[in-house]
């Protein structure tokens, strides 16, 4: 492997000078630089992390966080499509990522901030981590971008989807159908997406005049299993409604095996619907009905948030973008006109 001694040999000038090139200083002839650059590239020569963190201050590494609810960590399809849109787009920056484990030895008991400093990383990406926990963070003023989360504070920026809107246009659209009785299968409400999904069916039904039946607003848990669940729940509740939201896809499928297992047709006893758009959404049987999120463009929009930070040219407006959804129409309903 060569070495910054190499390059200078080969190129016939000082270490320094090699140096100089390297981190862009301005007391260098551009002839000199080109020259040591070109052998720079025919060397394959790449300074040390640690060397060149010495110089810039910066590691070139981002930190991702993220709390799984539902089990599936990475195999669950929105995280891997937005961790893959947002990957690509920092490294067009020269950043590499860098994944947070949970809490376990040597760093359990440690704070997310303490972590984040002994990885020496220059910013963090999130995915739905409750404020307490991201505090800390935020009173250091590292570069912190959340993704269905929003942070407060400075040097900090949210991308997220409209999921309040989403449920709401959703509740006329059913009421445009002839929905009237429609159940809500929610989420975690200690996390923000999963209450803002939750206020949009309530205000969604009081739009269109409908009084939601509290048998039928039931915890889904954002997982298969609470899918299963809630759908077991609604089962004993002395009637079905005739659609049921789900605040995730996972939900839906849980709900979608009980209440087959149980001889409810769907979708004609009743509808399920849910939310993200996962890629097992169009293989289940009946293939599901679901809210889709513009997953590439929330990973896109994080990526450049996050070299923004860094390169600190945002500090007093924190960069917040909601992006629309889309109603996807499959087997898990009956045919929806949805008006434009």
């Amino acid at each position: 492997m060569a070495t910054i001694k190499d390059v200078a040999r080969r190129a016939g000038v000082s270490v320094a000078a090699v140096s100089r090139a390297l981190n862009n200083y301005p007391d260098i002839r551009p002839e000199t630089k080109e020259k040591i650059m070109k052998v720079v590239d025919e060397l394959r020569y790449y300074p040390k992390a640690s060397a060149r963190h010495l110089v810039t201050h910066r590691s070139n590494l981002i930190g991702i966080f993220y709390w799984s609810v539902d089990g599936a960590g990475l195999r669950q399809s929105f995280i891997t499509h937005v961790l893959d849109s947002f990957k690509t787009t920092v490294g067009e920056f020269g950043y590499d990522i860098l994944l947070f484990s949970n809490s376990q030895p040597p760093f359990d008991g440690y704070s997310l901030l303490e972590r984040v400093k002994n990885r020496d990383v220059d910013g963090v990406l999130l995915f739905g981590i409750p404020k307490e926990t991201t505090q800390g963070l935020i009173d250091a003023e590292i570069p912190i971008v959340g993704v269905d989360y929003v942070v407060p504070g400075r040097w900090v920026g949210t991308v997220t989807s409209d999921n309040r809107r989403a449920i709401y246009d959703l509740i006329r659209v059913l009421y445009d159908n002839g929905y009237r009785r429609i159940g809500f299968a929610h989420g975690p409400l200690a996390f923000p997406v999963a209450m803002e999904r939750l206020q949009g069916y309530y205000s969604g039904m009081a739009a269109v005049g409908l009084v939601p039946d509290p048998r039928w607003i039931v915890d889904g848990a954002f997982n298969v299993e609470g899918g299963r669940l809630a759908a077991s729940q609604i089962l004993r509740s002395g009637g079905l409604p005739e659609i049921l939201i789900c605040s995730s896809d996972f939900t839906a499928i849980g709900a979608l095996q009980v209440l087959q297992g149980a001889g409810v047709s769907i979708p004609d006893d009743i509808g399920i619907i849910g939310f993200d758009d996962v890629d097992g959404a169009s293989y289940v049987y009946p293939q599901l009905t679901t809210i889709s999120q513009k997953k590439t463009e929330i990973g896109r929009r994080a990526g450049e948030i996050m070299v923004s930070l860094i390169d600190r040219k945002n500090s007093l407006t924190p960069m917040h973008y909601v992006l629309p959804t889309e109603l996807v129409v499959r087997q898990s309903t009956r045919p929806l006109s949805v008006r434009i």
